[in-house]
């Protein structure tokens, strides 16, 4: 049996982490490997719907501590899954009222046990324009400034989460009209042989 490799990939939203890393798992799918997506956040929301959330996007809005809770559960969800790639799909950090969260507390990285930290990224422009774009998420209206500000924290983030779990860390460049290149970059640092 092969061991598994779990694989975090974060970025801001408007990135385009979930086309990249939906496509790599395609392509290793394709290759005869057998590779998973699952989201971090889709996680939380199965959760936070028993305490009647009614959408994804207002978990944010709930106070940090139950935040925490539905982080931790899923991923003891997620821990369990046995796939050859389980890439998990998520974000470094939160915007909340109160501040700034993490999107990957200790005892959530401790749980998911990654192997590597994948951060995907694009020009501060790109994603503020594919934010503008995206009609079908509930986003907060922020500036350039403020989306440049939210990629030097994710990046401080991934630094510490790849202190505390040893894992390697990796970041991909996703351009405009380039995501088959973010995914091969992906690929690579998986030392996957295309």
């Amino acid at each position: 049996m092969v061991d598994s490799q779990r694989i975090i990939v974060a970025g801001l939203p408007g990135v385009g982490k979930t086309t990249v890393v939906s496509k790599a798992v395609e392509r290793l799918q394709k290759m005869g490997h057998d590779a998973i997506l699952v989201t971090l956040g889709s996680f939380m929301y199965e959760e936070a719907e028993k305490l009647g959330v009614s959408d994804r996007d207002s978990i944010r809005k709930l106070p940090v501590g139950m935040q925490r809770e539905l982080q931790l559960k899923a991923a003891k969800r997620i821990s369990e899954l046995s796939n050859e790639f389980v890439f998990v799909d998520t974000h470094l950090l939160i915007k909340t009222p109160q501040g700034f969260f993490p999107g990957l507390p200790l005892d959530v990285l401790q749980t998911l046990r990654p192997t590597q930290l994948v951060m995907i990224e694009a020009p501060i422009s790109d994603i503020f324009n594919r934010r503008l774009r995206d009609g079908t998420r509930r986003r907060d209206n922020e500036s350039e400034e403020e989306v440049a500000e939210e990629l030097l924290l994710s990046k401080q983030f991934l630094v510490v989460a790849a202190a505390n779990t040893g894992a390697t860390m990796t970041m991909v460049n996703n351009r405009e009209n380039l995501s088959d290149e973010a995914v091969r970059d992906l690929l690579k640092s998986l030392r996957v042989p295309l």
